[in-house]
C-alpha cells in the first residue's frame, strides 16, 4: 500500500503517523482490516519489529483493536473528531506553481459530450410496474442452459487463444458459413473483422472514412449512437425519413448531393421495422455508384424479424465493392456479449484492421470461442427460432390489445423489430408526451417516448413499446392501464373519445397506414 514515511522521528513513529493519516483520510474505515505486519514491513522497507511497535501505539490509543488469528482492525469507536486530537507531523508541501492554461478538450470530445447528454439514465422498476421500456436480456431457459454448457466447455479447454487482430479464426470460420447459408454472403474467414459491439463497428468505419465537414446520410428515425458517431467526427449529418418500404434515396437526392457515405438498415430498420424494397435497394446502389459513395449496411438482426422477406442484403447485390456490411449477434438476446463484425471491401480492410489495432487488441477471445462453438453446433439458430415464436405471440397480443383499447386513436408501425413497436397517437401533440408518461406511471405502466430516435420528430406523441419482457398474460392489462392514462389526457384536451374496432390507423400487418404516417 502507498504510505509515505516522514523523516525526523524514530521509524516506528513514522509508521504510526502514516497509518493515522491513512485512517483519518478515510482509506481505512471503522471495522476495516489493516495490512498484515509482515506485508507492511516488506512494502515500507523496515523491520517487522518497527511495524509491531507502531501497531502497539495505535492499539494503546484506542485507534485500532487486534483480533488474534484475524488481524488488526480500525476500532468501531474511532471517529474523525478523535483523529483530530492526534498530533501529526506536518509534511513539507511546496507552494503551488503558477496556474498555466491546460489543453482544452478536442472538438470530438465536446461534440460527444453533447450527444451523450441526450441519453437517459437507467431507472429501477418498482414492484407491480408493467414495463414497456425494459432492455434486459430476452432469453429462454433452454437457450441460457445451452449457453452455460458451451461456456463451461470453452473455459475448460486449455488450448491457447491466439491474439488475432481480425478475431479468433475459429469464430470467423463459423461466421462465414453462417453468413453464406443464412444471408447469401460469399465471404471467406479472412474477409471478416470481429469487433467489440456494433458501436465499435460504426466508430472504426467513421475513423477510416469520415473527414470533418463530410456529408453523411442516415435514416430518420434511428439509433442515437449512429448520429452521435458521425457528428462527433465532424460530419454534416443528413437525416432521411424512412417510409413503409424503407429509405427512398431519390426523395432526398438534393440533400444528399454531396454525400460520400450513407448508413442504412435495409433488412429491418430500427425502430420502424420497415424492410427496404428490392427496387429501392437497387436504386440506392446506383446512387452510390454515381456519387462515388460508400454504403454502410447494418443488417439489423434479420434472423428474428417478424416480417418475412426474400430481399437479399445490399452486400450481395453490390457489383462494385461499395457496401460495408456490419452485423451483431442478436444484440437484444445477448446484449452483454457486445460482439459484432465488419465485412468491408478489400481496399478498406487494411485500414479497418489498423484502426482496430489502435482502438484495442481483441474483443473477448474467450467469448469468441464460446460463440464459435455455439454457432457451429447450430444452437444459435435454434435459440433464435424459439425466441421468434415467443416474440411473435407477444406481438400479436400487443397489436390486438391496441386495437381493442384505442381503436382509431392509435397507429402502430414496425414488424416487431427486436421486440419493439412504434405507437403513434396522432391526435395528441408532442408537448404532452411527459404528461402521458407520468399519468401512465401513476397507473402502473412504464412507457418511453420515441422522439429521441428522431432528428425530425413527428408533431404528435410517439412511443416505443418494448414488449419482450412483458408477460404475455399481462399485455392486455398493461395496455388497458395505458389507455386509461391516454383517455384521461384526451379529456383534459377535449379530444373525442369514440372508439372503433376497425382502427383506421391500423391494418393486418401492424404497419402505419399512409394517412396516419408522420412526415
Amino acid at each position: 500500500m502507498l504510505l509515505k514515511l516522514e523523516g525526523g522521528e524514530p521509524l516506528y513513529l513514522q509508521v504510526y503517523r502514516a497509518l493515522c493519516r491513512a485512517i483519518e483520510g478515510g482509506r481505512f474505515q471503522p471495522s476495516n482490516r489493516l495490512p498484515g505486519t509482515r506485508t507492511l514491513a516488506r512494502e515500507l522497507g523496515v523491520s517487522r519489529t518497527v511495524v509491531l511497535q507502531a501497531f502497539a501505539q495505535l492499539e494503546s490509543e484506542g485507534i485500532t483493536m487486534s483480533n488474534p488469528g484475524s488481524g488488526t482492525f480500525v476500532s468501531d469507536r474511532y471517529s474523525q473528531e478523535y483523529a483530530a486530537t492526534i498530533p501529526l507531523q506536518a509534511a513539507h508541501i511546496p507552494p503551488d506553481p503558477p496556474v498555466n492554461d491546460l489543453p482544452t478538450p478536442s472538438p470530438w470530445a465536446i461534440s460527444a459530450c453533447k450527444e451523450v447528454s441526450l441519453a437517459s439514465s437507467p431507472v429501477t422498476t418498482p414492484a407491480g410496474m408493467l414495463d414497456f421500456t425494459d432492455l434486459k436480456i430476452f432469453q429462454d431457459a433452454a437457450g441460457a442452459r445451452q449457453w452455460r454448457h458451451v461456456l463451461l466447455e470453452a473455459m475448460q479447454d486449455r488450448s491457447n487463444l491466439p491474439q488475432d487482430f481480425l478475431g479468433l479464426r475459429e469464430l470467423r470460420v463459423a461466421l462465414s458459413l453462417e453468413l453464406r447459408q443464412e444471408r447469401g454472403l460469399q465471404v471467406d474467414p479472412d474477409d471478416i473483422l470481429i469487433v467489440a459491439g456494433i458501436q465499435q463497428a460504426r466508430d472504426l468505419v467513421t475513423r477510416v472514412l469520415v473527414q470533418p465537414g463530410m456529408v453523411v446520410g442516415i435514416e430518420d428515425p434511428g439509433y442515437r449512437g449512429i448520429r452521435a458517431t458521425f457528428r462527433s467526427a465532424g460530419a454534416r449529418v443528413v437525416a432521411c425519413a424512412v417510409g413503409g418500404a424503407g429509405l427512398d434515396v431519390e426523395q432526398h437526392a438534393n440533400e444528399l448531393a454531396e454525400a460520400k457515405l450513407i448508413y442504412v438498415m435495409p433488412s429491418q430498420q430500427f425502430p420502424t421495422g420497415a424492410v427496404m424494397s428490392e427496387d429501392r435497394r437497387h436504386r440506392l446502389l446506383n446512387w452510390a455508384y454515381q456519387r462515388g459513395a460508400y454504403i454502410i449496411e447494418d443488417d439489423f438482426e434479420p434472423e428474428h424479424r417478424l416480417v418475412s422477406t426474400a430481399s437479399p442484403p445490399l452486400y450481395v447485390l453490390d457489383r462494385r465493392q461499395q457496401v460495408i456490411y456490419v452485423g451483431a449477434f442478436a444484440r437484444e438476446f445477448f446484449p452483454t456479449m457486445r460482439m459484432a463484425y465488419v465485412v468491408a471491401p478489400a481496399g478498406l480492410r487494411p485500414y479497418l484492421v489498423a484502426a482496430k489495432w489502435v482502438a484495442d487488441r481483441g474483443a473477448g477471445f474467450l467469448l469468441q470461442r464460446v460463440l464459435a462453438r455455439y454457432l457451429a453446433a447450430g444452437d444459435y439458430q435454434r435459440n433464435l427460432r424459439r425466441l421468434f415464436v415467443l416474440l411473435a405471440a407477444k406481438r400479436e397480443s400487443l397489436v390486438h390489445s391496441l386495437h381493442e383499447h384505442f381503436g382509431r386513436h392509435a397507429a402502430v408501425s414496425g414488424g416487431g423489430a427486436s421486440g419493439a413497436l412504434l405507437v403513434h397517437f396522432v391526435e395528441l401533440p408532442r408537448d404532452r408526451t411527459n404528461a402521458l408518461v407520468s399519468c401512465a406511471a401513476d397507473n402502473g405502466v412504464r412507457i418511453a417516448s420515441a422522439h429521441v430516435y428522431y432528428d425530425n420528430p413527428p408533431p404528435h406523441i410517439t412511443l416505443l413499446l418494448r414488449y419482450a419482457h412483458v408477460p404475455q398474460g399481462r399485455i392486455d392489462e398493461a395496455i388497458r392501464r395505458l389507455a386509461a392514462a391516454f383517455y384521461k389526457l384526451c379529456d383534459e384536451l377535449s379530444i373525442g373519445r369514440q372508439r372503433t374496432s376497425t382502427a383506421a390507423g391500423l391494418h393486418e400487418t401492424g404497419r402505419l397506414s399512409a394517412s396516419a404516417a408522420p412526415a
